[in-house]
């Protein structure tokens, strides 16, 4: 599995919780094939000494969909 390009979209606060919830769009190559997968993920709005929030971000969405792809939505790229 490589990860192609990550892109996040509709980033939101949830203010009573304390997160940020977003959809991360991955394509990855994938057993030689090209998929595009949306993962819903969050993060904590602020971590001291962590990395920064779109990384947090990502790294959800990557850890997400190493762990279970079938799970996360994917569909062949173009």
């Amino acid at each position: 599995m490589r990860i192609l390009s990550a892109r996040i979209s509709r980033a939101r606060r949830d203010r009573m919780t304390s997160r940020v919830e977003a959809i991360v769009a991955l394509t990855v190559l994938w057993d030689g094939e090209r998929v595009q997968a949306f993962i819903r993920t969050s993060a904590p709005a602020r971590a001291s000494g962590a990395a920064t929030l779109r990384a947090r971000l990502l790294g959800a969405a990557k850890l997400s969909f190493a762990v279970d792809p079938s799970r996360c939505a994917p569909r062949r790229a173009a």
